[in-house]
């Protein structure tokens, strides 16, 4: 039998040519964060070192009656460049243009862009699957930067561990970080950028809750106790009478203020936390003062807690929206998340006995 010719058919796609206007595209979506031949050349450099089998395992290109109706796709290339920008522009930040353009021309480089982007795209199930397509505000994608990307895989990861079904101690404040870890994220996703300090301020006092009561099992009934106390009060506006009894016995009888007491008042039942903490034992000052004590490996890390603790407080009392410079916000919000998110991903793992590694 004679083999046909369907070339020059009106129904056949020149494959060549769409992938040429696909990489226009590309260009143009990206202009003025990273040049456009130089994206393009990463971009086939990662699919071809993923290789078919992998992108089709990262990537569902089936069709479904759900995607027809939703119009929700993987648009795998697209997703792809955004890595690429997010990871180079986070290498970028610092240089000068001649020195991107130098990173550009080097092999080493490209090459570490290429290995980090298909590390990121391995991930991507607790990562970029979950993000928007187009931002509610325009400005840098910070979420597709290293660090944000990777306290948002490890936040899904916590969430995924979280609801195996099974009650472990102190599962309240775990549920808080990631909650208020992704909600952060997901703020700066959107160049929400000033209104994602609440968000952090809440995830601190969690984690630092956290720090002194993983290891505490007998502190976790009195946490648990003034929780339903602050719970009670914000339902009838008044003290319930088992926390009057308490407050009339605290251990400092010189601080008046109930709140503060409604608050953190289990601290009176830590063994040497008042004899450690002097100034503001019921607040959060006072938490970090005797974990500072407790664990001299990691002053430096609480105090950086602690002064990030502060400078939120603008940001909640609405006296302060967003700063002139973004890139003050991306650094600010990912060195608060590292801190908690990190730590408490290892509690977690700990806790459920579980291997720490995601998908190697």
């Amino acid at each position: 039998m004679k083999e046909q010719d369907f070339t020059g058919l009106p129904f056949m796609p020149d494959l060549r040519a769409i992938a040429e206007q696909n990489d226009a595209a590309l260009e143009r979506v990206f202009k003025g964060r990273i040049k456009g031949r130089f994206l393009v050349d990463i971009k086939e450099q990662v699919m071809k070192g993923l290789g078919l089998e992998s992108l089709l395992k990262y990537y569902d290109f089936r069709w479904s009656d759900e995607r027809m109706i939703t119009g929700i796709g993987e648009a795998a290339e697209y997703d792809i460049c955004r890595m690429i920008v997010g990871v180079h522009r986070a290498h970028s930040i610092f240089l000068s243009d001649d020195e991107i353009r130098k990173n550009e021309r080097s092999r080493r480089y490209r090459q570490q862009l290429v290995s980090e982007t298909i590390e990121k795209i391995r991930l991507r199930f607790y990562g970029s699957v979950y993000f928007r397509k187009c931002m509610l505000f325009p400005g840098e994608e910070f979420l597709y930067y290293p660090l944000p990307y990777e306290l948002f895989i490890m936040s899904s990861k916590m969430s995924e561990m979280l609801m195996d079904g099974h009650v472990i101690p102190c599962l309240q404040l775990y549920y808080g970080v990631v909650y208020n870890g992704l909600s952060a994220l997901s703020l700066l996703e959107g160049n929400l950028l000033g209104t994602a300090y609440p968000l952090c301020r809440g995830a601190i006092e969690m984690y630092v809750k956290l720090l002194i009561l993983d290891t505490r099992t007998e502190l976790q009934r009195w946490y648990e106790k003034f929780r339903m106390f602050e719970v009670k009060y914000s339902c009838s506006h008044a003290y319930p009478e088992e926390f009057n009894a308490l407050f009339k016995k605290r251990e400092r009888q010189d601080l008046k203020a109930r709140a503060d007491y409604l608050h953190f008042g289990w601290v009176d039942f830590i063994d040497g936390y008042h004899k450690a903490v002097k100034r503001f034992p019921y607040s959060i000052y006072g938490i970090i003062a005797f974990l500072k004590d407790e664990n001299e490996d990691r002053i430096l890390e609480l105090e950086w807690i602690g002064d990030f603790y502060k400078s939120c407080h603008a940001y909640t009392h609405g006296s302060i929206q967003t700063a002139k410079y973004p890139v003050l916000h991306y650094f600010e919000i990912s060195i608060m998340l590292y801190f908690i998110i990190r730590e408490t991903y290892l509690l977690l793992c700990n806790e459920k006995k579980v291997e720490s590694m995601i998908e190697g």
